[in-house]
């Protein structure tokens, strides 16, 4: 073996086994805006800083890996040339602006929470060369807010994301990327005073029914069938923002539920009709009985009189009990216990 072949192996040896630059990364989150659910997309204000001891610049080759309309990226260095502070550390900081994508997940819509984040990653050097360690001093400015949410925690990580296909290369490629945004959840109010009250007020008007007659055979099913029509175009009007998913919220289960109970009515009222109606045939031929048939006829009309208060005074329990617990079960199945915690 030459002498030039073994110094070439001896320098592989050695860059094979130096570990990995360490860059110290941090941000401070500014502003959220212009959240879109249906384009997955959000308008990101945010401070990004680097330490870094190498003489390689690694805001060079920064890359926004989430990033949306690279064209309208703001990313401006404060320095013109990065700063070295007295340990020798090398200093630089970005002020950065941007639309930026993560996949929003929907399916506890209106009580979901969001990740609003983005990520960087060093576009030429993989893991084995540099590693991200995380800024303890990152987090969100004290004022910010993002009308129609709750500002929950920042969201700081560092992880390693192995390439599919190694961009071609003959060995593993594996990037660290650092991991910054927050936590966002969509307070209580949306659900409980503003969707819920005109549900349950449709639903209140159906349970006035079984106060009517069943003689009001027309006013008690007209009210319902106009109930069920406006609980249809509630949905149409709440979940009209909404992408499509393919598949239900848990707003779209709430109506579901709605539309069962409220068919659970309408079926009462057809049998409570069907036997009035009976009832009221047989009185029609009383007139014409005597004896032993009178009097059979008299309790079999005095039982279908007493099952008709029966079903509709049991409905009046039954129903509103129903619905309400079935609402509730479908938010705790649907979102948790720690519903609660999210402030109205």
């Amino acid at each position: 073996m030459t002498k030039p072949t073994l110094i070439i192996l001896l320098l592989a040896a050695q860059l094979a086994s130096a570990e990995p630059e360490h860059v110290t990364i941090g941000a401070t989150l500014r502003n959220v805006e212009a959240i879109n659910l249906e384009e997955n997309a959000y308008h990101l204000s945010v401070v990004v800083w680097l330490k870094w001891k190498g003489e390689r610049d690694p805001t060079k080759t920064l890359r926004f890996v989430n990033l949306l309309e690279a064209w309208a990226l703001t990313q401006v260095p404060v320095y013109e040339e990065p700063l070295t502070l007295p340990d020798g550390t090398r200093y630089q900081r970005l002020l950065v602006e941007g639309r930026f994508f993560h996949k929003f997940w929907l399916g506890t819509f209106p009580l979901d929470w969001q990740k609003v984040v983005f990520e960087v990653e060093d576009t030429q050097r993989p893991a084995s060369e540099v590693v991200f360690d995380v800024d303890s001093s990152s987090g969100l400015v004290d004022e910010l807010t993002v009308p129609g949410w709750v500002v929950k925690s920042p969201i700081v990580e560092e992880r390693r994301v192995q390439e599919k296909g190694n961009f071609g290369l003959p060995t593993p490629f594996e990037h660290s990327r650092f991991r910054f945004g927050v936590l966002l959840q969509r307070p209580l109010r949306v659900l409980f005073t503003t969707m819920m009250p005109p549900l349950l007020l449709v639903l209140l008007c159906c349970w006035l029914v079984f106060f009517l007659r069943p003689l009001h055979v027309e006013a008690r099913v007209g009210t319902v069938i106009t109930a069920l029509l406006t609980i249809v175009f509630l949905q149409l009007a709440f979940t009209d923002d909404l992408p499509y998913l393919g598949s239900t919220v848990l707003l779209d289960q709430l109506f579901n539920f709605s539309y069962v109970v409220i068919t659970a009515i309408l079926l009462e009222c057809v049998v409570v009709t069907r036997t009035f109606d009976k009832a009221q045939a047989l009185s029609a031929t009383l007139d014409g009985l005597a004896g032993t048939q009178r009097t059979s006829a008299e309790a079999e009309l005095k039982a279908l009189q007493l099952r008709v208060e029966r079903l509709d005074h049991r409905s009046r329990r039954i129903f509103p009990l129903a619905y309400l617990v079935g609402c509730a079960l479908i938010i705790f199945l649907g979102r948790g216990v720690d519903v609660f915690s999210v402030p109205l």
